[in-house]
């Protein structure tokens, strides 16, 4: 992993609020593991790569330190993970109806308050 990877790792990590631990936990490895993929002293494969994607709720570019900062990211708040979990639940067609009534809501919003 080179320099800019283990940068962009613990970066995101840190944006987000989380703890070595925390994350380490939620992926079922050791903190020593997880902290590893951060320095760079062991690799990330790709099955890991996309669990931490889907716990940082960002993209492996974002990780691997490719393309965009991590400057975007920021803590989500206790209701935007539960937001965000039962939305996961959902079949897709589902989403794409709950995705039709914000998108629908928030334009509404947008053409009230110019």
């Amino acid at each position: 992993m080179a320099k800019k990877h283990q940068t962009s790792l613990s970066q995101i990590r840190r944006m987000t609020g989380k703890t070595q631990a925390q994350v380490a936990g939620q992926l079922g490895v050791s903190k020593a593991t997880y902290s590893s993929w951060e320095t760079g002293r062991a690799e990330l494969g790709a099955e890991r790569l996309r669990a931490l994607c889907d716990f940082f709720h960002c993209t492996p570019n974002d990780i691997l330190g490719y393309g965009h900062s991590a400057r975007h990211l920021s803590p989500l708040s206790e209701e935007d993970e539960r937001l965000l979990m039962l939305f996961k639940l959902q079949p897709p067609n589902m989403r794409q109806y709950i995705l039709g009534i914000m998108d629908y809501t928030a334009k509404g919003r947008r053409s009230r308050s110019r």
